[in-house]
């Protein structure tokens, strides 16, 4: 009998923790399916976060980079911790409707899926390109309208100081060459985010202490927003001088991107002059790991599958609610109702029955238009991006205004959409929520209100209310009209009961 020896090779401390993420990765892939969908599709179509596909090789490197300490390891209890906060995160959001909660969440629990396949100690050790992965979140809509407004007034003080004739009104911009809107797309948002990106990446290879890692990024914040107004600037100055001949085609966006360049090379010099001499020493033994077997994965998957199936069977229940053949005008004693304006409309694609009508009496005249939904549901929701007062072509938002108004028993400081039509048109427009019998005049207090209804396995109906009024100088003439009809109108409860029993 001939014996042979086999060596036995030796699997790397790395294998067992790898596959176990690996597997808990797909899970997380599986139950979060509508949110890794959503986020994809942002990476995708929006060139503000394009910069998503970047962000997990760039962990990857922030990782390998630093070499892991001898001692990793730990138990796998704050990784718990960590998944079942995300997973709770994930059923608040998903019940209010807010998909960049499920977002922020969908990465948390990532986080402490790592936290329980390599340990606690490794999931201190990686907090920083952990905490980087947030960046894969599609974040700052609700700061555009102030990029917005410090884009437009740095483009006119600079106007202004080169000599050329310019107006102002909110988010639009006259000069000799015609009008010029800072809309949206234009504020500057892609120009911080990539900017905070690429600086808390430079930061974490650069500077060894938190204090230059800050203010770093505060350095990229500040001259992302000023490179943002210098290229806006430069647009409406060149599409000034030269009758709009340049800077309105291709050549906008490359020019925009010239300057994107040069941001860049700024803001990395700038690290490399100021580093500090981050170099570890590598470890002379190897990682001890956790021993990451599905046993100890088993409470992450049991979250999951608990967040799942509550997820299906009272968050997302199915409900059948017919909403009502016609929806009934509001009743406002002292003003005739007329057909709505042949000239405006409020966008409400996703309502399940609309209304709208002029109402006017000897002294003003206002505009409604109300959007009816039988529960608020993906792609219908209640409080939605698409349901608004301009479409963004005749007409576009100019910019907002903050005044009091009353309605239907609230009462408080509401902001109000001012919006630019065709034939220099102005309206200011006031948009209001309700859910079940309750008014809100706050998009996020109904979303709270939700999210606690459908956590238990309710969700009423609601929709959104549009009262906009012309204006021509200022805005407070159309204020003035809306106040006047909203302290006219019946109370909402009998508007809705009339509704509801038709």
């Amino acid at each position: 009998m001939v014996a042979v020896a086999v060596e036995e090779t030796k699997s790397s401390p790395w294998t067992p923790p790898l596959i176990a993420y690996g597997v808990f990765l797909l899970a997380c892939i599986a139950a979060f399916y509508s949110t890794v969908s959503g986020m994809l599709s942002a990476w995708t179509y929006s060139s503000t976060y394009h910069h998503g596909f970047l962000v997990a090789p760039a962990v990857l490197f922030m990782i390998a980079a630093r070499p892991a300490p001898a001692t990793l390891g730990g138990g796998a209890l704050l990784g718990y911790a960590f998944v079942a906060a995300g997973a709770a995160l994930w059923l608040a959001g998903h019940a209010a409707g807010a998909l960049i909660l499920e977002e922020f969440a969908l990465i948390t629990v990532l986080i402490g899926g790592a936290g329980v396949a390599f340990g606690a100690h490794a999931l201190k050790h990686w907090a920083y390109p952990l905490a980087f992965l947030y960046f894969m979140v599609p974040f700052g809509d609700a700061i555009v309208p102030a990029l917005q407004t410090v884009t437009a007034k740095s483009v006119v003080w600079l106007l202004s100081t080169v000599g050329v004739p310019v107006a102002i009104e909110g988010y639009l911009i006259r000069t000799p060459a015609g009008l010029f809107e800072i809309a949206e797309a234009c504020a500057g948002l892609r120009f911080l985010l990539a900017a905070l990106m690429v600086a808390a990446f430079c930061a974490n290879m650069l500077f060894a202490t938190w204090r230059k890692r800050i203010l770093f990024l505060l350095f990229a914040a500040a001259l992302a927003i000023a490179a943002n107004g210098v290229r806006a600037f430069m647009m409406v100055l060149i599409a000034t001088l030269t009758d709009k001949q340049w800077a309105v085609g291709p050549d906008h966006q490359l020019m925009g991107w010239a300057l994107y360049a040069f941001m860049f090379f700024v803001l990395i010099s700038m690290g490399r002059r100021f580093a500090d001499n981050c170099s570890e020493e590598k470890p002379q033994t190897e990682p001890l790991l956790q021993n990451a077997k599905m046993t100890v994965m088993a409470p992450a998957f049991a979250i999951l599958i608990a967040m799942t199936i509550y997820s299906a069977s009272v968050i997302d229940r199915p409900i059948r609610r017919d909403a009502p053949a016609s929806l009934s005008l509001f009743n406002a004693p002292g003003w005739r109702i007329l057909p709505p304006p042949a000239n405006w409309s409020a966008s409400l694609p996703f309502a399940d029955r609309a209304a709208g009508a002029t109402y006017a009496n000897d002294n003003a005249q206002v505009y409604v238009a109300i959007g009816y939904v039988t529960h608020d549901r993906k792609g219908a929701e209640i409080v939605n991006a698409k349901n608004r007062a301009h479409d963004g072509g005749d007409w576009r938002l100019a910019g907002r205004a903050d005044e009091v108004v009353y309605l239907f028993g609230e009462s408080q400081k509401q902001p109000f959409e001012l919006i630019a039509g065709p034939e220099r048109r102005r309206l200011a427009v006031l948009t209001a929520y309700w859910l079940d019998d309750k008014i809100y005049l706050e998009p996020n207090r109904l979303k709270l209100a939700q999210m606690k209804a459908r956590l238990k396995g309710v969700n009423p109906s609601g929709g959104v209310i549009m009262i906009a009024a012309s204006y021509t100088r200022d805005p407070i003439e159309a204020v003035h009209a809306i106040r006047a009809f909203t302290s006219d109108v019946e109370p909402f409860g009998g508007w809705l009961q009339r509704n509801h029993g038709m």
